[in-house]
């Protein structure tokens, strides 16, 4: 059965165990992503790939919040799972 779940972050979502886990799969491939994006961050031939454009370098503060949000998502999800 569906529940309503709130983030730390405030967003809420309504979810039964398996849309969790779904999720958890989901925000644990973001994170994943965003970790190996920090490791590019220095590297001045790589930008943000969005759209089909490449336009715009990822600053290292919106990375860091991103990689901040999933791990607490992640967290939040796991806590509600047991």
């Amino acid at each position: 059965m569906k529940q309503f779940h709130t983030f730390t972050d405030g967003e809420t979502i309504m979810a039964d165990e398996a849309g969790l886990v779904s999720l958890r799969a989901q925000y644990t491939e973001y994170l994943d992503n965003y970790q190996e994006l920090s490791g590019c961050l220095d590297d001045d031939a790589y930008v943000a790939r969005g759209n089909g454009f490449c336009a715009t370098q990822y600053s290292p503060d919106f990375v860091q919040g991103q990689v901040t949000k999933y791990l607490q998502r992640i967290r939040d999800i796991d806590s509600w799972l047991h």
